[in-house]
């Protein structure tokens, strides 16, 4: 009874050093954070005006 008890406060004690560290690490840097502007040249897309209600321009 006192072995299973001991394995029990064992991987309990493993599993929440875990999950703590796994909290604690910070995000990737890699991951971009999306936005709602387009970057590089003017590019024209369709979801933009319909999105914002601004009636689209056409060149």
């Amino acid at each position: 009874m006192r072995r299973s008890t001991e394995l029990i406060v064992l991987a309990t004690l493993i599993a929440g050093s875990l999950a703590i560290f796994s909290a604690l690490i910070p995000p990737r840097p890699g991951n971009p954070v999306k936005t709602d502007r387009l970057s590089g040249e003017q590019t024209q897309t369709a979801f933009l005006p319909e999105r914002f209600g601004v009636a689209s321009s056409r060149q």
